[in-house]
């Protein structure tokens, strides 16, 4: 039940990050988010809560013969091998990208956005798949107020990580933007006065978002052919070096944002 309760979570992780990025492209597109939108985004997250939930009433049961039939071996034999990558598979991969400017260079960075989306999600799994299943956590052994302020943030143990709050702020208060008639003022045009705009980090801040959420997934169940794994905290740690960056430069100009948009409306 715990594995099916893997598959459930990914998919409404997924599902959260593919339609909270299509609102996020739209912005300047609509003038009121169709109720598909966000009822996705609901569905999305509904299913994250559901298949916690699952997991809070049933245990992972192993067979006893499983150290034989962990992909994670195979994986890490291919990343020591520096195997490249097949050129046709590549070819059809970067293909539509190479295509797109032709037909519109809209098109063309819309694309390149998802690429990169994907690229970044990719990766991160990887990086949480690969190595050792049990790694050592002794450094990591802290009592009292300490133990507790790192339980609240550790994602081995609950799927309700800084990306997805932060995530959800900004998709609200786009949705809410449009439905109350207060326009947010975002700088997209290339001169934005933060280096970067709220659509553009918040995109960014997904996979990030779903990268998380796979520490939770892969740490209380197996996951197409993985065995269920024993990170280490210092994996987790490097998520959270991560979330500084990225998700502290989002919150900062999500709220700065609001408050401009709240101080030219009224």
């Amino acid at each position: 039940m715990r594995n099916l309760s893997s598959y459930i979570m990914l998919t409404g992780i997924l599902i959260t990050a593919l339609s909270g990025n299509w609102i996020i492209l739209n912005y300047d597109s609509v003038t009121i988010y169709p109720r598909a939108s966000y009822l996705s985004f609901g569905i999305g997250l509904v299913l994250v809560g559901c298949a916690f939930v699952m997991n809070q009433f049933f245990s992972n049961q192993e067979p006893e013969k499983a150290h034989t039939k962990d992909k994670r071996h195979a994986l890490n034999e291919w990343l020591t091998a520096n195997q490249p990558i097949n050129k046709w598979l590549f070819g059809l991969v970067i293909l539509p990208l190479v295509i797109a400017p032709f037909y519109s260079w809209t098109l063309f960075f819309t694309m390149l956005e998802w690429y990169l989306f994907s690229g970044l999600v990719i990766a991160g799994i990887i990086y949480m798949l690969k190595g050792d299943r049990v790694e050592d956590n002794k450094d990591w052994e802290y009592k009292g107020k300490t133990k507790k302020m790192l339980d609240l943030i550790d994602y081995r143990k609950h799927p309700f990580n800084i990306s997805l709050i932060i995530y959800i702020l900004v998709i609200v208060s786009f949705v809410l933007s449009k439905r109350l008639d207060i326009p947010l003022y975002m700088e997209t045009g290339g001169n934005s006065r933060y280096v970067t705009s709220l659509p553009t980090i918040s995109f960014l801040m997904s996979s990030l978002m779903v990268v998380s959420t796979f520490i939770y997934i892969i740490s209380h169940g197996n996951f197409f052919g993985f065995r269920k794994a024993e990170l280490s905290y210092e994996r987790v740690m490097f998520v959270h070096f991560t979330e500084i960056i990225v998700c502290g430069a989002t919150l900062f100009i999500l709220i700065f944002t609001l408050i401009n948009a709240l101080y030219v409306y009224f």
